[in-house]
């Protein structure tokens, strides 16, 4: 069976760029599994409306094909 390319999109809240890579990375491990390797396709951040000081981003990633 040919693997999928699947793009995983999502949003996280955090009050840093790190805590938003953090957040976003983990929500990609548990989509893609611990092992898979994947490119960030985009990620724009903005003020979050509802948090004061934080802000939310939007992250797309894609799994690398392997084999």
């Amino acid at each position: 069976m040919k693997p999928i390319p699947f793009e995983l999109q999502v949003t996280v809240t955090g009050n840093s760029p790190l805590e938003l890579k953090e957040a976003a990375y983990r929500e990609a491990e548990r989509f893609f599994g611990a092992s898979a390797e994947t490119d960030v396709i985009s990620a724009r951040a903005e003020p979050d409306p509802s948090r004061p000081g934080a802000f939310q981003a939007t992250i797309v990633f894609r799994q690398i094909a392997t084999g």
